[in-house]
Order: structure tokens, then C-alpha cells, then sequence
């Protein structure tokens, strides 16, 4: 018995030690069309993917694009911009479909799509891995 307590000691150990890696793994950037120049911090980001806000300051719709659920810089995002797990976001978006109040972020499969939905929708803000940055959105949070 006390060698399987050692071995789950020393397995626990080690994935709680490679955790760190796996976060910094995830990190994120925030961007938008170029052309737009509106600042975004975090909560204006967490109001714009939770149907807060719905316009930018000049009027134009606000279109905010999702990576998919399992997606880990989407956990990163959630988590660190509007402070819920992807689950609880999938259930706040279940209950205001359900009643109308909104509709929850485009969704689309890769950090290629954000951009290319981002960069051809004047109103467009995602997150993507800040290894697929390019000159085609603006960076607003790091």
C-alpha cells in the first residue's frame, strides 16, 4: 500500500509541476479589425463575449468570434477575461438563448478563422495564440 501512496505521490507531483507549462501554453492575445481604433481592456473584452455590449462607441455591431470549447486558449481567455470556465459560459449562453436576451460569439474551428472573420468585419474582436498574430487584425490586449 505504501508504494502505490509514493507512486501517486511522485505521478501528482509531477503533472502539478508541468501544469505551469500547459497554462503558458494556452496564452492569449485579444484583437480586432485594424481599422478600428477603439482602446479594449478586459472587462470591455468580457462585455463584448457575454452580449453586454453589443456596439462599438462609433455604433457598429460588435461581432466576437470563439475558438471552440476543448480549445485551451479558449479556457485561457474565458477564465482570464470574463472570469468563467468554458462550462459555465456554455450554460450562461444556453439560458439567454432560451430567453431571447442573446446570442452567444460566433464560433469557428481554428486561430486562421478568428483572423479572417476579425480582419473582414469592421466590428470584430477574437483571441487567438499570440504566435498567429499578423498584420491583418490589431493587437488590443497581450
Amino acid at each position: 500500500m505504501k508504494t502505490n501512496l509514493t507512486s501517486t505521490a511522485v505521478i501528482l507531483s509531477l503533472v502539478l509541476t508541468a501544469f505551469p507549462f500547459y497554462v503558458h501554453a494556452a496564452d492569449f492575445i485579444v484583437i480586432v479589425n485594424k481599422d478600428n481604433a477603439s482602446a479594449v481592456d478586459k472587462a470591455t473584452a468580457a462585455r463584448m463575449f457575454t452580449g453586454d455590449m453589443k456596439s462599438w462607441g462609433d455604433g457598429t455591431p460588435v461581432t466576437a468570434v470563439d475558438l471552440p470549447e476543448d480549445n485551451p486558449v479558449r479556457a485561457s481567455f474565458s477564465t482570464d477575461v470574463i472570469g468563467k470556465s468554458v462550462s459555465n459560459m456554455k450554460a450562461f449562453w444556453a439560458q439567454n438563448v432560451f430567453s431571447g436576451k442573446a446570442l452567444p460569439p460566433k464560433q469557428v474551428a481554428s486561430d486562421d478563422e478568428v483572423k479572417k472573420l476579425v480582419s473582414s468585419t469592421k466590428g470584430g474582436i477574437g483571441y487567438i495564440k499570440p504566435s498567429s498574430a499578423d498584420a491583418s487584425v490589431r493587437t488590443v490586449i497581450k
